[in-house]
């Protein structure tokens, strides 16, 4: 089988076609968690790592359209011997763009990973599951280290990465470092989704909506396919740019699995399709409901002693995103919320105000104002 590399228009094609889906993700992935947190400036840490994420990939994409046109110092035998010093300066050049790419696209797969890290650390609290989800984070953030240790110490003197010629082989094949590479993101992505399928599957939310948080985690396969792809082609055809395409495929998908599960906000708010967990029943039979919406009535309550009929009361509650508030455990999902209510408490011919509050752990607040009048035959 020939393999020959992709023409400069036909990566030009596929790499800003892949950009743009992604670019269109993370800005609805920005708009959706703007409605979850009320403001631009309660953006939480995840969300920052993925606009630095964003310029990386901007990054990768540049430099894959400039080095597929440039020719670098890997040549075969004889090659160096007929260049101008022309061809040399544009190799160099060229030699010093693949820096670019493969830094980019190192930063931008772990920034990738690093958000989903921290997305299932939030699913995953008070779960068994978290311990698991930190020794990946760290054994992420290890293979991320040993990764760049891998590159600086791949090549000495440094300047041999963009050398003509190049002192050591290893300056313009790479390949100790894409051996590294690939073993620390395979393992770690493998261990992703070893660990975030079976947390979705736990998750309480109907079938087909549970179909379709697998479907788009389990793009993560692919991600991991074209992993193995383009370490494959870097080793059997290293003298063609047929990796650059599964490079951005690579990265491409991932940054899709790692945006579009946090847009269901915004489709709720567009299509008005309410809660993506909806509510799941107690086990008294009480309805645990996902979401309050403004404009709510609490029309009675009892708590303990007789409490008069209250009326006219507002419960305001921001919409909670799925992929980071909800608590879930194998049965049902807690919803967790902060009441404070006044009620007049009735005793012969006294009466006393007292202040209950109830307060849940939870990262949505909910208030409500309420006020109740006079105990019966008390004017």
């Amino acid at each position: 089988m020939t393999v020959t590399s992709p023409t400069a228009h036909d990566l030009a094609v596929e790499s800003w076609t892949f950009y743009s889906i992604g670019v269109v993700l993370i800005f609805l992935r920005m708009l959706s968690r703007r409605l979850v947190v009320g403001s631009f400036r309660n953006y939480q840490l995840e969300d920052y790592v993925m606009l630095v994420d964003l310029v990386m990939y901007t990054l990768l994409m540049v430099g894959l359209n400039i080095s597929g046109r440039t020719a670098t110092n890997l040549m075969g035998p004889g090659v160096l011997e007929t260049l101008t010093p022309e061809d040399i300066k544009q190799r160099i050049y060229g030699s010093k763009i693949v820096i670019l790419v493969e830094q980019s696209m190192l930063t931008c797969v772990w920034l990738t990973k690093a958000c989903m890290l921290m997305v299932y650390n939030r699913l995953s609290q008070r779960l068994p599951h978290q311990r698991a989800i930190k020794f990946i984070a760290v054994y992420t953030a290890l293979g991320f280290v040993a990764c760049e240790l891998t590159w600086f110490l791949n090549c000495r003197p440094l300047s041999g990465y963009w050398a003509l010629p190049v002192p050591d082989p290893q300056c313009a094949t790479y390949t100790h470092y894409v051996i590294v590479q690939g073993v620390f993101n395979l393992s770690s992505d493998i261990m992703m989704l070893s660990v975030g399928i079976p947390l979705i599957l736990k998750a309480n939310v109907g079938l087909k909506k549970k179909l379709m948080l697998v479907a788009i985690f389990g793009l993560g396969f692919f991600v991991i396919l074209a992993a193995v792809l383009s370490k494959y082609y870097n080793f059997s055809y290293y003298w063609t740019t047929i990796y650059m395409v599964w490079y951005i495929r690579e990265a491409s998908t991932a940054i899709y699995v790692a945006n579009i599960p946090l847009l269901w906000p915004l489709f709720a708010r567009i299509f008005k399709a309410g809660s993506f967990a909806g509510s799941s029943m107690g086990k008294d039979g009480s309805a645990a409901t996902h979401e309050l919406t403004a404009g709510s009535q609490f029309s009675r309550s009892r708590i303990g002693n007789k409490i008069r009929h209250l009326t006219d009361t507002q419960i305001i509650a921001t919409e909670m995103d799925n992929s980071s508030q909800e608590r879930i455990n194998k049965c049902q999902v807690e919803v967790e919320t902060r009441v404070s209510l006044t009620v007049e408490q009735c005793s012969g011919s006294s009466s006393s105000a007292t202040k209950y509050d109830v307060e849940n752990y939870g990262a949505s607040a909910y208030s409500a104002s309420i006020s109740g009048g006079p105990c019966p035959g008390k004017h």
